[in-house]
């Protein structure tokens, strides 16, 4: 080894020395000329420093056949490094690696890497560990080329339009990072040593307790984990309603102690446990750790799968059964553990609360996986209000794979904008004095940062649950925008992320015409699947609404309002034929669209298997050809939901069928169509002297007439008893089932459906 060699090789023993003291982890960059010779190199040395029997390595592509991974093993051969250590994945693959622990990381960058890989990957490796970026491009010249690179481009965009926005911000977070080395070959680019404190890490105090329970209690690996399992004991203990909330950044063991939590819940005599979280593969860790419970109690356990993912524990003690949120309303239970709580809606959280006795809370707040601290401002704060209620509330501090203050940790939440915060505002705020602003984002990801955060830091703080995937199609996509209205000072008080659709080519009609719509285009592409005659509203130009959020502390103001307003009046102006948006549906987000002027054009046959809601979608037109199209579109869509109240959406939440068959503006009158006799029944229902269910096909009939109608010739029959008409007569449910639904006393029910269709038959009946 030469002179050059042996220094690079001398700093490189310093640094991972000084890692592993620190336990900390240490970020390498290599690209150039014998780069993946130096990898082989890096990779022994670290083996031979750690002297491990096991050293795991994980390297981490983007392709079906790596030429380059297979000369890095056999550079490893050549130094006698036990490949068998070596484990290599596709991008495509990496949710095979959550939970596990490596020593290190090895990302091929040589197309780049979707951010949300990144956060996922780096995450699994522990203290003294290596994640080494290799092949990653400093110049930045040019986008990425990963799969979320490639479904940004459609017609008439083309690779050539993509902006290296991200990457150019990724390298430069990562150059300015003091803890990070750089490789050009055998050359040292950059790279300095930390001098950190020696760091041991305790072995946690476990309770003056013995047999099984304390077998349990030694599978804890800091004291906030062995603590704050003494408190779930302590509340699962407990009478009456008891709620935990366990809150942490990412990294500090949250599944970990579910997972020990559950199994110590059935060694208590728990025999169900239900979990549920935004997906199945987010408790794997919690499944894992739980079985890993179980057998240090000597308890015989059995996995169930289901697509590929553990599902299901058995023991002799009970089960643990992953549920999908909204499922779980309608499952039964002793307790159950949400997880990545925060990705869930507020409103569902809140009925998972009702329906259960015993409920854990578990979120990150920090980091992709959740909605920061949103969860803490919005559902915590109500929780404290509640009557009757034992809360405890765990924060784990310290991080499980490595020490506090890792270098890595503190670089992939700057890179990834994973801590970002709105800005601090204590002004009282004048409406009219907030401006409506385009955002430069060159500016934004090359030198104001600080307004990137806040932008970001809206949306943590808002019922979005980021990704860092998101970040990257805000910064490279050539059609998506971002718009912010600002407070006099200066600071972001609602932000847009927005997305130019519209203009598809005859050959998108197609596919999206046999089933496989494209990516983007998202609304066109539904108005050509579900309303055919009106596809040429795919020629049309318009931007769809991602995101609007608006800060936490300046709700209610109106400011949500003025950025549509704004917001439409520069779309008019730029030629654009419509804005719109696509959201799961509530009465509060309904009656925020509609107050704006937006109609609703479709909602999803499906309910979202996170949300447990219906996406709907809205659309505001802004000329008046475009009107004419869209007023036709509502009329088929509000057709095609009172055809389906009693089928697809026979459990839509009536309150939000009333408000997507709200009148609009125009006016319209609908003839009410009765054979002679469904007209004779009808009046004698009304008059009392028929039952309803012999009359129910002419009420049908009206309420149809009804809900078809729109301006002044529309009844004004307010929400609650349109509410009840639907819930009776629309979605059939019976006079008890109606009763429950809308949470009201049974007695009196049928009198008031009968008022109800009286005053609609002197209204359409004359």
């Amino acid at each position: 080894m030469d002179e050059e060699r042996l220094e690079v090789d001398r700093l490189l023993t310093l640094m991972i020395k000084e890692a592993l003291k620190a336990f900390h982890r240490r970020l390498l960059v290599t690209y150039g000329k014998d780069s993946t010779d130096l990898l082989a190199h890096i990779v022994w040395r670290h083996n031979t420093l750690i002297g491990a029997k096991e050293h795991k390595v994980i390297y981490v592509d983007p392709y079906e056949e790596s030429p380059e991974f297979n000369v890095f093993l056999e550079k490893l051969k050549e130094k006698a490094y036990p490949i068998e250590n070596v484990r290599r994945y596709s991008y495509d693959d990496s949710d095979k690696l959550l939970g596990t622990t490596n020593d290190i990381l090895i990302l091929d960058m040589s197309v780049g890497a979707r951010p949300n890989d990144i956060g996922r990957l780096v995450e699994t490796v522990r203290g003294g560990g290596l994640v080494i970026l290799h092949n990653l491009d400093l110049k930045s010249d040019e986008p990425w080329d990963t799969t979320v690179h490639r479904k940004l481009v459609h017609p008439p965009y083309d690779r050539r339009d993509l902006k290296p926005r991200f990457e150019r911000f990724f390298v430069r977070k990562t150059l300015e990072n003091p803890s990070v080395w750089v490789f050009d070959g055998w050359k040292v680019v950059k790279g300095e040593l930390l001098h950190p404190k020696e760091k041991v890490r305790e072995k946690p105090r476990i309770p003056e307790i013995s047999g099984a329970i304390k077998r349990l209690y030694r599978l804890t690996l800091t004291q906030d984990q062995a603590e704050a399992l003494q408190v779930v004991e302590t509340a699962m203990r407990e009478k009456g309603r008891s709620i935990v909330v366990i809150t942490s950044n990412r990294g500090r063991g949250k599944s970990a102690l579910l997972g020990l939590s559950a199994a110590l819940l059935l060694r208590l005599g728990v025999r169900k446990i239900l979990i549920t979280a935004p997906g199945r593969e987010e408790v794997q860790t919690v499944f894992e750790m739980a079985e890993k419970g179980l057998t240090a109690m000597k308890e015989k356990v059995r996995r169930e799968f289901k697509d590929k993912w553990i599902s299901r524990l058995r023991c002799d003690k009970g089960v643990i059964d992953f549920i999908l949120p909204y499922k779980a309303l309608s499952e039964s239970g002793e307790v159950i553990f949400v997880d990545e709580a925060a990705g869930i809606r507020v409103p569902l959280l809140f009925k998972l609360v009702q329906r259960f006795h015993k409920v854990i809370f578990a979120s990150t707040v920090h980091g992709y996986e959740g909605a920061g601290r949103g969860f803490s401002l919005r559902f915590l704060k109500s929780l404290e209000e509640e009557k009757n209620v034992n809360l405890y509330r765990i924060e784990l501090k310290e991080p499980i794979r490595y020490a506090p203050k890792d270098p890595v940790e503190n670089w992939l939440y700057d890179v990834l904008l994973l801590d970002a915060e709105p800005a601090e505002i204590w002004e009282l705020i004048e409406t009219k004095k907030c401006r409506y602003l385009k955002p430069d984002l060159d500016l934004w990801f090359e030198k104001d940062e600080e307004k990137l955060r806040e932008f970001i830091g809206i949306y943590v703080l808002a019922h979005y649950r980021n990704r860092p995937n998101d970040l990257l199609i805000l910064a490279d996509a050539p059609h998506h925008l971002a718009r912010v209205v600002a407070t006099e000072e200066g600071n972001i008080a609602v932000a847009l992320h927005l997305a130019e659709e519209g203009e598809m080519t005859e050959d998108l009609v197609e596919q999206t015409l046999h089933g496989k719509p494209p990516s983007g285009n998202l609304i066109p592409a539904c108005v050509v699947r579900y309303y055919a005659p009106f596809k040429d509203f795919v020629r049309l130009k318009g931007i769809r609404i991602v995101r609007i959020a608006t800060h936490p502390k300046l709700m209610g103001q109106g400011l949500g309002s003025l950025a549509l307003e704004r917001l439409c009046e520069e779309a008019k102006k730029e030629g654009f034929d419509w804005v719109g948006a696509s959201f799961g549906a509530d009465v509060k987000l309904l009656k925020f669209w509609l107050r704006n002027g937006f109609i609703p054009i479709h909602i999803s046959p499906m309910r979202n298997f996170i949300s447990g809601e219906f996406s709907v979608i809205v659309v505001k037109p802004l000329n008046g050809e475009v009107e004419e199209t869209v007023r036709k579109i509502h009329r088929e869509f509000k057709i095609r939901l009172l055809e389906s109240l009693h089928d697809t959406y026979f459990n839509l939440e009536p309150q939000v069928a009333v408000y997507l068959l709200r009148s609009q503006p125009w006016e319209i009158t609908e003839d009410l169509r009765l054979t002679s006799s469904q007209r004779s029944r009808l009046m004698e229902y009304v008059e009392g002297s028929l039952a309803y269910e012999s009359a129910c096909d002419s009420v049908k009939a009206i309420l149809k007439t009804h809900f078809l109608s729109s301006g002044k010739s529309r009844m004004n029959l307010g929400v609650d008893a349109e509410a009840k008409l639907i819930v009776r007569c629309l979605q059939s449910r019976s006079w008890e089932k109606t009763a429950e639904i809308l949470e009201i006393r049974p007695v009196g029910l049928k009198s008031e459906i009968r008022s109800y269709v009286r005053k609609l038959v002197e209204h359409y009946e004359g």
